[in-house]
């Protein structure tokens, strides 16, 4: 998430810049728009990817974590330890 936060601070006084740009030169404005538009997708989608092999390791590594997730999916409940109150 961090990439993405970054981004996100990021965006307004890159907007500033690119304002100031526009009035100079559009073209190079625009190019810097597209790129910064590119490298916050990209942030984006390392987030998203990140998650998505955080599940997956959980899923195969962890014996509890596919008991609990199976019992959740199937909508089984679970014998022995209550987890969350009674």
């Amino acid at each position: 998430m961090t990439p993405v936060l970054v981004c996100s601070v990021y965006v307004p006084y890159q907007i500033e810049k690119l304002q100031a740009l526009m009035s100079v030169d559009f073209y190079t404005a625009w190019y810097d728009t597209q790129y910064f538009q590119f490298l916050c997708d990209n942030a984006t989608l390392v987030s998203y990817l990140n998650a998505t092999f955080n599940f997956a390791i959980y899923v195969f590594s962890g014996s509890r974590f596919r008991a609990e997730l199976r019992s959740l999916l199937c909508c089984k409940k679970k014998q022995g330890a209550i987890l969350f109150g009674s």
